[in-house]
């Protein structure tokens, strides 16, 4: 897996904004397009052994092994903190992973994974403009593809909402987080995250409304651009939740506000399985 331990701010372009104090005088605020990009990686312990399609996991859980099947998740609402503690929405570039304001992030080798041949995509980038002097010190995030688009037509959606494998059904929209592993010598274990206990049919134009969202809120408050990678730690995601034996429900957590194995697994990420709420108590996100 290639990852990219850098997070590069580029400057772009500038241009002058006038503001005007009245008919007879303006001042001028110089304004930078800066390029940001959010570094991304995915390990399954806390010594970040990174996850690999073609070796074991160990000690996963109550010290299961399991093998990597799927890893990929959505991201959206990316913004950025400054140093003039503005809050900004940052662009998202658009292309092969990103589009509509939605990111896809995909941890697969592509080989030992079965994938399609392509290589992972494991950084978010896009632009903010800031003015002179302004720079960056935080980051956040949520987890997920928002209502807006998550119960769109698959088959008519953009990159990167047009992936099947990614996808539950018009109704109850996107699987925001696909993570699955097979278990040596026990059952497999699924993390599909997505809204649910949703309203409506979207096949015959009505409104699809869901009550627990399910979109984990992901904030760094102090992010050292040009430093910091933010890990995605699977080992604390299924800590207390995987031991090979899978004890109802969807096989692992498939986002069932009944099945045992996802109150743990919802913890972890911050979500109050309940109400599908973001605590911002997640531990699954860390910085390097």
């Amino acid at each position: 897996m290639s990852v990219l331990k850098a997070v590069s701010l580029v400057t772009c372009s500038s241009v002058l904004l006038a503001c005007g104090g009245g008919s007879s005088s303006t001042s001028e605020t110089s304004v930078t397009t800066t390029g940001v990009v959010l570094p991304f990686e995915a390990v399954y312990n806390s010594g970040n052994d990174p996850i690999s399609c073609d070796g074991t996991m160990s000690g996963l859980g109550a010290g299961v092994d399991a093998e990597l099947l799927d890893f990929r998740l959505y991201v959206h609402g990316v913004t950025v903190v400054t140093s003039f503690q503005r809050e900004l929405a940052v662009s998202l570039d658009t292309n092969d992973w990103q589009g509509e304001g939605v990111a896809l992030l995909d941890f697969r080798g592509y080989i030992s994974c079965g994938t399609e041949p392509q290589l992972p995509r494991t950084q978010v980038t896009g632009s903010v403009n800031l003015e002179d002097g302004e720079y960056l010190t935080g980051a956040s995030f949520t987890v997920g593809v928002p209502e807006t688009l998550n119960h769109n037509n698959l088959a008519s959606a953009p990159t990167p909402l047009n992936v099947p494998t990614l996808h539950w059904s018009w109704q109850t929209g996107y699987k925001f987080l696909r993570m699955d592993v097979s278990v040596i010598g026990g059952d497999d274990f699924n993390v599909h995250l997505g809204s649910t206990d949703c309203t409506g049919d979207a096949t015959v134009g009505e409104t699809v409304t869901c009550s627990r969202s399910n979109r984990p809120q992901i904030d760094f408050p102090t992010f050292n651009f040009g430093q910091d990678v933010i890990v995605i730690d699977y080992g604390v995601l299924v800590a207390n939740a995987i031991d090979g034996v899978d004890d109802g429900g969807a096989p692992g957590c498939m986002s069932g506000v009944t099945d045992p194995e996802c109150d743990p697994v919802f913890t972890a990420l911050g979500l109050d399985l309940g109400t599908g709420r973001s605590t911002s108590a997640q531990t699954v996100f860390r910085l390097k």
